[in-house]
């Protein structure tokens, strides 16, 4: 019989070598971009499982996740081929190592690889998309995403095979687009079809200097259910996210979130939480869409069907939204239920609501009236520092001294930090993607209920073919394009 210790033991050493063995059997091989290894015969290397064009692995066989290390420099990313198969690319940095795309191609693109990691790098001078994760999931992590003025978007997310899969996006930084189409341009893409769910996590992301002097202009667009095959599901939670200087003189929306339903049951489920939206700028929506109008959050959904259901949700928490406009109009909230123009009979719940302690400066945004709420709030901008470097990896937008933003915020589960990292006060947060240092908590809050209330004491002073006619009306034609895409791995 066995004492009780030595069967813990035999249990361990049981246990250490299962696990010995596997990792034995997890092979992984290593390659560098430098020499005669180019970005794109690394990728060729990855896919084929096997060494050639001057690319040389380290350490174990090919196997299940191997790694493409890209040095600090600039490097040309030259007709780089879709990536096929699991695999990490990591640069020395994001101020460090540049990919250029050399105005003709795009950044990195995947095709059913089941999990691509890309991190700390900057990849600019692309066409139509930096990075486009198809049928897979992915892990997006300090990175610059500069599109050197060109007429792309940034990242290109979808799926519609039914599968489920995810979108981890952390320390992102999007700029620098100017699209001249008279479509839509994104910072951020992402699309879910045919019975596929779809989890987003964007974290300390800032967005910036996206225009379109034609077409429309979005920052996060998230899209289900507009490709006719049943219903989808897509989830995102967004925290400590800047977005500012979106631009368009058609449609044009910081956040936008849209649900169609043909033949199914589709859902767009987004939880925004400490965000800070400033400077969109925008008009109404084209036929057939005429009331929908640009804003700084918007929820549309449509229904073909009486029995399609379309249920598109944006839960707003901790955030600031101010100097948005539409038509010179400030607009900060925009539902619309568009299934009148397919003749659709079904069911539409599409609604932008609060989580409490959010400051904007209108009162278009309809039921912000919860704890902490401050609607019509005057003079916001000026207690707004410019988007710049304050520390962290991403810009953000600073609260300066007499800000409404200094500790009228609520502690949230699992936002301990900002933008930059800057622990939170669990007390009394900021409000918006930056934190305030040093401020104090009020004795209680105050819920602005538009009347333009002063912000609680910070203890620093601070008062005062239906899918056709979607895809080339309402500037959507990015959804076509994305559709097109998709084609090639049905």
């Amino acid at each position: 019989n066995l004492t009780k210790t030595n069967k813990l033991i035999l249990a361990a050493i049981a246990f250490l070598a299962v696990v010995g063995l596997g990792s034995g059997q997890a092979h992984a091989a290593t390659l560098t971009v430098s020499g005669g290894c180019a970005i794109d015969e690394a990728v060729i290397a990855v896919n084929d499982a096997v060494d050639g064009n001057g690319c040389v692995k380290t350490g174990a066989a090919y196997g299940s996740s191997d790694t493409i290390n890209i040095p600090s420099g600039s490097h040309m990313a030259i007709d780089v081929p879709e990536i096929e198969n699991p695999v990490t690319i990591k640069g020395a940095g994001m101020d460090q190592t540049t990919v250029d795309a050399d105005g003709l191609y795009e950044g990195f693109e995947s095709r059913e690889a089941t999990m691509v990691t890309i991190s700390d790098m900057k990849i600019t001078n692309f066409i139509d998309s930096a990075i486009e994760i198809g049928q897979s999931s992915a892990v997006l992590k300090n990175l610059d995403i500069d599109g050197a003025g060109a007429d792309a978007n940034g990242i290109l997310v979808f799926a519609n095979d039914g599968g489920t899969y995810s979108l981890d996006a952390e320390n992102v930084y999007v700029h620098n687009i100017q699209s001249t189409n008279g479509y839509v341009v994104a910072a951020f893409l992402i699309t879910s079809d045919g019975q596929t769910n779809l989890n987003i996590d964007l974290r300390s992301t800032t967005i910036a200097d996206i225009h379109n002097t034609v077409g429309g202009a979005i920052g996060v667009y998230l899209v289900a259910g507009t490709d006719n095959e049943g219903g989808s599901n897509l989830t995102a939670d967004v925290v400590n996210t800047t977005v500012h200087n979106i631009t368009s003189p058609g449609f044009s929306a910081p956040f936008g979130s849209l649900a169609g339903a043909d033949n199914g049951i589709t859902n767009v489920n987004t939880n925004i939480t400490n965000i800070t939206i400033t400077g969109m700028r925008g008009g109404a929506g084209s036929i057939p869409f005429p009331g929908l109008i640009s804003a700084a959050y918007y929820a549309i959904g449509f229904t073909i069907e009486a029995s399609d259901v379309a249920n598109v949700t944006t839960t707003v928490s901790n955030s600031i939204m101010a100097d948005n406009l539409n038509d010179g109009v400030s607009s900060n909230c925009a539902v619309a239920d568009a299934s009148a123009t397919f003749g659709g009979t079904g069911t539409v719940n599409a609604a932008i609501v609060s989580g409490g302690h959010n400051i904007s400066d209108d009162d278009s945004c309809a039921g912000f009236n919860q704890p902490g709420d401050l609607q019509n709030f005057d003079n916001i901008i000026p207690t707004l520092g410019p988007l710049q470097d304050n520390g962290g990896v991403v810009p953000t937008r600073a609260l300066l001294a007499g800000s409404p933003a200094i500790a009228s915020g609520a502690s949230v589960l699992g936002v301990t930090t900002d933008a930059r990292g800057v622990v939170r006060n669990a007390e009394c947060p900021s409000v918006g993607a930056f934190q305030f240092e040093g401020a104090v908590c009020a004795a209680s809050t105050t819920n602005g209920g538009g009347t333009n209330a002063g912000a609680p004491n910070t203890g620093i002073g601070a008062v005062s073919p239906a899918m056709t006619i979607i895809a080339t009306s309402l500037g959507l034609g990015i959804i076509a394009y994305a559709l097109r895409k998709r084609t090639a791995v049905k």
